[in-house]
């Protein structure tokens, strides 16, 4: 759906424009089912359009939580802060660690960095595959983050040296990580008002 005052691209389902905030028109014919009814002459009769009432739309929770939070349209606040992360801060950490101390494992840092730029980008833009990407982006770190934290138990109780006390900590500091924005992206409004749903 195109925002008549801006023309951006939103979500379907959608109310208001994500870039400049105006509440998007639906056409009659995009939100009800007109049904013919056949006469004796055979021409066809076009009732009023009909629409299902407001409980039974999938949307309507969403609906009521639009309307009473007003301002919580368009990516601003902890998702905002959520893109900017996955954009631009945690791809520049990896990109600097990456070339200051390559490792086996740079290959996979700088993939895990290009999927969360894309999916980053992806949930600024409210595009309509953003949360299945967020989903996906989180399951493979919180696998990441496992792995990492069962590796570091069993190197921590094979070698008593503290020698790597700054990274024994990374798998860990992943699972949290994850955990904490899967939560926010499962219970927050504004996901719900921006995406239409949450994950």
């Amino acid at each position: 759906m195109y925002c008549v005052g801006c023309s951006a691209q939103n979500p379907d389902a959608g109310v208001f424009c994500f870039n400049c905030g105006r509440e998007l028109v639906v056409s009659p014919a995009a939100g009800a089912v007109q049904h013919s009814t056949p006469v004796a002459d055979g021409t066809s009769i076009y009732p009023a359009v009909s629409s299902q009432s407001p409980e039974l739309q999938p949307g309507a929770a969403v609906e009521t939580i639009r309307n009473e939070y007003p301002n919580l349209v368009g990516v601003g606040g902890w998702l905002l802060w959520f893109c900017i992360v996955t954009t631009i801060i945690s791809p520049a950490i990896v990109l600097v660690s990456t070339l200051s101390h390559p490792s086996g494992y740079s290959l996979i840092d700088v993939c895990l960095a290009a999927f969360s730029v894309f999916t980053g980008v992806s949930l600024w833009k409210a595009k309509p595959q953003a949360l299945r990407l967020t989903k996906i982006l989180f399951v493979i770190q919180f696998c990441l983050g496992a792995l990492l934290f069962i590796g570091e138990l069993i190197s921590s109780t094979t070698d008593s040296s503290t020698s790597n006390n700054a990274s024994d900590s990374s798998g860990l500091r992943m699972l949290v990580f994850a955990s904490i924005w899967f939560l926010y992206f499962r219970k927050s409004k504004r996901v719900r008002i921006v995406y239409g749903r949450a994950i």
